[in-house]
């Protein structure tokens, strides 16, 4: 590229900062973030289903640039390109590597994602296996499980949740060249289950009431995870209490699941039910919804919520009393809570049951019945 054109494109990025006797051009980030944000939508733009090679060409040129400017997400577009369209001529194939892996240390998730499940052998990507066959062949089998794990921490930690999910797999089970590990399995479980992954914490609990995330009991030939019910309970509840909904009401079938399969010890029946109706009552919005519902008498219940209806617990009716009163004071419970989503449901769970207008002023649901 002529030397004029490289300054007209690249000079407005830097400041030029002096220090002393000495001068320096440094990049701003900003500007440089903004040129690469403008780059990559051009390519975006140029790139769609009928987009042909001289379009796709152009958004080439568009997302190296990206590139230049400190881009994320335009390696992996680019090695995209490489890969969907390999009779292109307009970038080396050999490329694709490097392109992912540039994504892939700038954060990208999928692009590391892609690079540890392709250096595992795990036939998730056949198309990069295919390409880089001749690089993977070059490795000895033990750089290459050092590279998957290198790749897959690096999805884990931009919260890739495949990546999060077939580690974890991997290391109960083993797939592909990664071999089961029980340590390896523990550390990460416990690792992500401290920093709040809600996903991780419910299988990670249910592994410890010694059931899968299914319910079930592990297949053979799992890492044989010692139990730990009591950590398991915890892990199962601070689930329950997550963000993702579907998750939270899996956490709470687990812990009847266990129960039933009385994996948690004896009285094992009379312990949970205590333990569900005090974190209820401490606030668990959830459980709060639940009990209003099972706790209604039966000729007060209309159509069941439809979040019910996805993951009825039917066991929980027999944790709480059938009563009227009983089952308001579970929605007040849940109705001021500080899951403003929650909240919301336990507003239409109160219409359907009583059919009682809500005052905007801050009085508990027990007197808006009663009034």
């Amino acid at each position: 590229m002529p030397e004029k054109e490289l300054k007209r494109r690249y000079t407005p990025v830097f400041r030029h900062l002096k220090l002393g006797s000495k001068e320096y051009w440094i990049m701003d980030p900003h500007l440089a973030q903004t040129r690469a944000a403008r780059h990559l939508q051009k390519a975006l733009d140029l790139f769609d289903e009928e987009a042909g090679p001289l379009a796709r060409a152009e958004g080439c040129e568009e997302l190296l640039l990206a590139c230049d400017f400190g881009c994320a997400e335009a390696p992996f577009l680019l090695a995209l390109q490489i890969l969907t369209h390999p009779c292109d001529e307009v970038l080396p194939h050999h490329d694709f590597l490097t392109f992912l892996r540039l994504a892939a240390e700038r954060g990208n998730a999928r692009a590391a994602y892609r690079l540890a499940a392709s250096y595992a052998q795990m036939g998730h990507f056949p198309a990069i296996e295919a390409l880089a066959a001749a690089h993977f062949a070059c490795l000895p089998q033990r750089d290459k499980v050092r590279l998957a794990e290198y790749y897959f921490s690096k999805a884990i930690a931009a919260d890739h949740d495949e990546a999060i999910d077939e580690l974890i797999v991997a290391y109960a089970y083993g797939r592909g060249l990664i071999e089961k590990n029980l340590n390896k399995f523990q550390r990460l479980c416990e690792t992500l289950a401290k920093k709040g992954k809600q996903s991780v914490m419910m299988g990670y609990g249910a592994w410890l009431c010694g059931l899968t995330v299914s319910g079930e009991d592990p297949l053979p030939g799992a890492v044989l995870l010692p139990k730990d019910l009591s950590r398991g309970m915890d892990y199962l509840m601070q689930a329950s209490k997550g963000e993702r909904l579907h998750l939270a009401q899996h956490a709470l079938n687990l812990l009847l699941i266990a129960q039933t399969k009385g994996r948690l010890g004896p009285a094992s029946l009379q312990q949970l039910q205590n333990r569900l109706l005090k974190e209820a009552a401490q606030g668990h919005q959830l459980l709060a919804l639940y009990f209003s519902w099972y706790g209604t008498p039966a000729e007060l219940r209309t159509e069941m919520p439809s979040f019910i209806a996805e993951q009825p617990l039917p066991q929980l009716q027999h944790f709480v009393q059938q009563d009227e009163e009983v089952a308001i004071k579970w929605i007040d419970s849940a109705l001021f809570g500080s899951d403003a989503s929650l909240a919301e449901m336990a507003k239409l769970l109160l219409g359907a049951l009583f059919s009682k207008p809500i005052s905007p002023k801050p009085q508990t649901v027990l007197s808006l019945v009663r009034s």
